[in-house]
């Protein structure tokens, strides 16, 4: 699976996802989707055991594109759904920046996450004046350390990122990062996949909050809900009729 704005290949067993967004990454709509087709597309194949994240261009992501207004929607379906519908692992390679919804997904969306010891990530909330979450970024880091970074904004390198324990591993370069997290990939593919899939749902679990679980099951039961209007013949017929100035004559499908 390949477009303009992201790259999906299975080699070896390993799903290699690559967002490949001129526009620095940014998680614009067509992004959003490619990547939600992606991971649905990585839960249900058994072709693969494994997933590498990364990027081309000089950015692993510049962030959401908040020019798009209903952006929340699509950039929901950007993030894997870890410990629920895909319990196979993802290793990610980041480098340049990795700011915003970008860095959610190199932190939250892999599992296991390698980085270039001069990337920069960014968490810029603060300067916009909003916040998507921040719950879910908790168990990432020291209390301290996460305080700063979050509320002051400013740029936190591959390396003190390493230090803090952010991330699993630095390398010196890109060359030197896409071949460390390869390494991963096949260890992690040639290990016994039940065995692994366990040890993910139990470590996911065990982050998963009664706030987060009511909320993620109420997200799923609306999704199962809604979907099936947007796509019925009621909805074209209610449009049509609203553009016809006539009273829509519903069937129920």
């Amino acid at each position: 699976m390949a477009n303009d704005v992201l790259i999906y290949e299975v080699k070896d067993q390993i799903a290699y996802i690559t967002l490949n967004n001129p526009k620095r990454n940014l998680l614009d709509p067509p992004l959003c989707k490619a990547l939600g087709e992606a991971w649905e597309r990585f839960a249900d194949e058994t072709e693969s055991r494994v997933a590498l994240l990364s990027a081309n261009g000089p950015d692993f992501s510049f962030g959401a594109d908040l020019r798009h207004k209903g952006l929340l929607k699509d950039l929901r379906k950007a993030f894997p759904p870890n410990g629920t519908k895909i319990l196979k692992p993802i290793v990610g390679a980041v480098h340049g920046t990795v700011a915003g919804s970008g860095y959610g997904i190199a932190i939250r969306g892999t599992d296991i996450t390698y980085a270039t010891e001069d990337a920069q990530f960014i968490f810029g909330e603060a300067w916009v004046g909003i916040v998507g979450g921040i719950l879910e970024y908790t168990p990432y880091m020291p209390f301290k350390i996460a305080m700063e970074f979050y509320m002051g904004g400013q740029p936190m390198s591959g390396q003190r990122a390493y230090e803090v324990g952010l991330i699993n591993h630095v390398t010196k370069n890109r060359e030197e990062l896409m071949v460390e997290a390869t390494k991963m990939a096949e260890i992690l593919r040639d290990n016994a996949p039940l065995t692994l899939k366990a040890i993910k749902y139990g470590h996911y679990k065990n982050l998963e909050t009664a706030g987060r679980k009511a909320m993620r099951i109420a997200q799923e039961e609306f999704d199962a809900f809604i979907q099936p209007q947007l796509d019925s013949e009621d909805l074209q017929e209610g449009i049509a009729a609203l553009s016809e100035n006539r009273k829509p004559i519903f069937k129920g499908r």
